[in-house]
């Protein structure tokens, strides 16, 4: 059998409504808060991904230039590329290749972050000879989707541009040593 319950009486409804409306008020408060921190923290973020962003392709700038200045050569250690980035002028990429051929282009209106400020910020694995090229990271901080991607693609490309314009000059000296 249900019970029957006895009806409310004015002062229980009006308390039940006040609790009723301070719930809503703090369900709302906190929804309205956490709106607010989580575009906080995704200015943050972006505004680190663009920091990330503007290091790597300025390092990678910095190794396209290094290598067209040493004949395709890869820095194999930090020294390396900072003693070369003050030596002045430095050899720009070649245009019209899968790499940017200005500075400008290579940083796509980022700023410019010079190599030892900009290895504080992404991570750098230095090839052990000149032959191969170094591997940019983001030391795990937020990057815009693909800049990783396009900067060691970069180096690679000029790296195996490097080779193919180099192959068959080395084909041909070893077909005239065979005479």
């Amino acid at each position: 059998m249900i019970e029957q319950r006895a009806p409310l009486t004015p002062e229980q409804a009006a308390k039940n409504r006040r609790i009723i409306v301070v719930v809503a008020l703090v369900f709302i408060a906190v929804c309205i808060a956490v709106s607010v921190w989580g575009r906080m923290v995704v200015k943050e973020s972006q505004a680190q991904a663009s920091s990330t962003d503007a290091a790597l392709r300025s390092v990678a700038w910095s190794i396209l230039c290094y290598a067209s200045s040493n004949d395709g050569a890869f820095p194999t250690s930090p020294a390396q590329l900072t003693a070369a980035a003050a030596k002045a002028p430095v050899a720009t990429p070649p245009g019209g290749k899968p790499w940017p051929s200005t500075q400008d282009a290579a940083l796509g209106g980022l700023a410019f972050v010079a190599f030892p400020a900009a290895a504080d910020t992404i991570g750098v694995t230095w090839g052990a000879t000149p032959d191969v090229v170094p591997n940019l990271n983001t030391k795990g901080k937020p990057s815009t989707k693909g800049t990783v991607d396009a900067v060691n693609g970069w180096l690679a490309e000029y790296a195996r541009d490097r080779m193919r314009s180099s192959a068959p000059a080395a084909a041909n000296d070893k077909r005239s040593d065979a005479k």
